[in-house]
């Protein structure tokens, strides 16, 4: 092996070093960002649901005094389009929350 060639392989093996060096470097960058978006996406997903639940919590709650002003879960139920099982249900529901509360 000559002198150039030497010099050659050498060169090779430099301009390999810094690709693998750059993949690498773009790999971990990747990596860290792929990190970044799963844990901004679990942030929003526990946002949403608190967001739901407040939404239900509310709902039911609404639904609950319908019911009381109402007079009765029937008349609710026939307000709502419900049936008057799924209102006594969410009733029984507020009652409890607000007794716990």
């Amino acid at each position: 092996m000559g002198a150039s060639e030497r010099v050659a392989a050498l060169r090779r093996a430099r301009e390999r070093q810094a690709r693998i060096e750059s993949a690498t470097a773009r790999t971990v960058k990747a990596f860290t960002n792929l990190e970044r978006a799963v844990e901004a996406k679990a942030q929003a997903i526990e946002r949403y649901d608190e967001r739901v639940a407040q939404a239900e919590a509310m709902s039911e709650s609404e639904t609950a005094e319908l019911a009381r002003v109402c007079g009765s879960a029937e008349a609710a139920a026939e307000i709502l389009g419900l049936s008057a099982r799924a209102v006594r249900r969410v009733v029984k529901t507020d009652r409890e929350r607000r007794g716990s509360a």
